[in-house]
């Protein structure tokens, strides 16, 4: 029986989770709008709204399918180091390099050159991500071993996944405005790489022994045959595809609709980030008297209905945009920190679920799944915002295609909503059996 965790291990394990949300909130924010921004902006199109869409999507659907394999090869592995240190310290070389090179196409036009740059560019950076991020996210069933632990490390992930968020929304935004993106990477990158050393001086990546194992099509079929799984994963594609055009979306948000200048993006972004941080131990709370799942439901239903209220800032009158637009993301963190509180923990339990039915620790593999799903819902959030940009219009004149986005991630949550009411599996073991 592992020791409970106290509470240095607990902040430093949560520092990848830090990492992650720094460098996956600034590409998220920022590359679209690098690579196309809004016409007459003066900055240079490197490429179309639309073919960065597709590009996005091509690289983000091959980070997901990708997971299942890492996940899988970092559950079966033997190494003297471990099952998940030698797949994160590499992975986490491989996206700092790939960081670095997202920001310079090789030419300042658009055209073939520069679609297949950033193509190739944009894969070894989510594959690199993978390789840190499937691991890490697979060591939480290993790191607490009950509930009331998993809930209050998954509380201690998130909340430093918002301070990387945070850190993202003060520095990156000045950063890019004042010394560029390049400038930009370097800093976000030299944290990134730091954050991941932290979490590997504490992982608990123990060296199992040789036993037999699940081959790769085996696990892949056992995970299809759980009901309770799929609706998660189902559910998480929905909820991250309007997560991901919430981010895509905020700097046109802030530049076309409240009318402010691009290093305000970052002072809307901490708005989100102070108020997730304020909510994120209500959760844990919580869950302590609820049970997880609907917990979970009631951030998807809050997260719908605020993020119609983004939707309508400045329609109402005689209040400045900045205070309506602030109270919008405002009313929206909470919901939002609750929901990768929850989902996490409840990721612990179909993992522990698993173990039970099939004898075999496949915690990364869970994850990876798990993982696939939220990176499909990223890859479908890029074919959604380039043609409602393209119908309804995304400059200063004709703003509409901004508010249209919130009001199809509003969907799309109630539709994740919809999905989650399915799913059925208890917080503890004894509940699930």
């Amino acid at each position: 029986m592992l020791r409970s965790l106290n509470l240095q291990q607990k902040l430093l394990y949560s520092c990848t989770s830090a990492g992650i949300n720094l460098i996956n909130t600034t590409v998220a924010t920022w590359l679209l709008y690098f690579y196309a921004p809004p016409p007459n902006s003066g900055r240079p199109q490197y490429l179309s709204v639309s073919l960065v869409g597709v590009l996005l999507t091509i690289a983000q659907l091959w980070n997901a399918v990708i997971d299942p394999s890492i996940g899988y090869w970092s559950d079966v592995s033997r190494t003297q180091w471990g099952r998940r240190r030698p797949f994160m310290a590499l992975g986490s070389l491989v996206t700092a390099v790939a960081l670095l090179l997202l920001w310079t196409p090789p030419t300042a036009q658009s055209g073939l050159l520069n679609a297949i740059y950033f193509l190739l560019v944009t894969i070894a950076f989510y594959t690199g991500l993978s390789l840190v991020g499937v691991p890490y996210d697979g060591s939480l069933a290993e790191m607490a071993t009950t509930p009331a632990e998993q809930v209050n490390l998954s509380m201690w992930k998130n909340v430093f996944g918002i301070i990387g968020v945070l850190c993202s929304a003060v520095i990156a935004s000045v950063l890019y405005s004042r010394w560029g993106a390049i400038a930009m990477s370097v800093v976000m990158g030299a944290v990134w790489l730091a954050s991941v050393g932290l979490s590997l001086l504490v992982l608990r990546d123990r060296i199992l022994p040789v036993t037999q194992s699940l081959s790769f099509r085996q696990s892949i079929v056992i995970t299809l045959q759980n009901r309770q799984f799929l609706i998660l994963c189902v559910s998480t594609i929905v909820v991250q595809t309007a997560y991901a055009m919430l981010l895509s979306n905020l700097p046109y948000f802030v530049t076309l609709i409240v009318r402010q200048p691009e290093p305000t993006v970052g002072r809307f972004q901490g708005i989100v980030v102070v108020a997730m941080l304020i909510a994120a131990p209500m959760w844990n709370w919580l869950s302590q008297f609820y049970p997880n799942r609907r917990l979970l439901l009631v951030t998807m239903l809050g997260l719908a209905t605020s993020s119609v209220l983004l939707a309508g800032v400045g329609v109402l009158p005689g209040v400045a945009l900045q205070v309506q637009a602030a109270i919008a993301l405002a009313l929206i963190a909470p919901f939002l920190g609750g929901y990768f509180v929850l989902v996490y923990a409840l990721m612990a339990a179909v993992v522990e679920y698993d173990e039970w039915l099939t004898q075999q620790r496949r915690e990364a593999f869970h994850y990876s799944v798990f993982s696939l799903s939220a990176g499909i819902g990223v890859s479908l959030s890029s074919l959604v915002i380039a043609p409602i940009f393209s119908r309804y219009g995304y400059t200063v004149e004709q703003p509409l295609g901004v508010r249209v986005v919130f009001l199809a991630a509003a969907i799309l949550v109630a539709l994740g909503a919809v999905v989650f009411l399915g799913y059925r599996l208890g917080d503890t073991l004894s509940e699930m059996q």
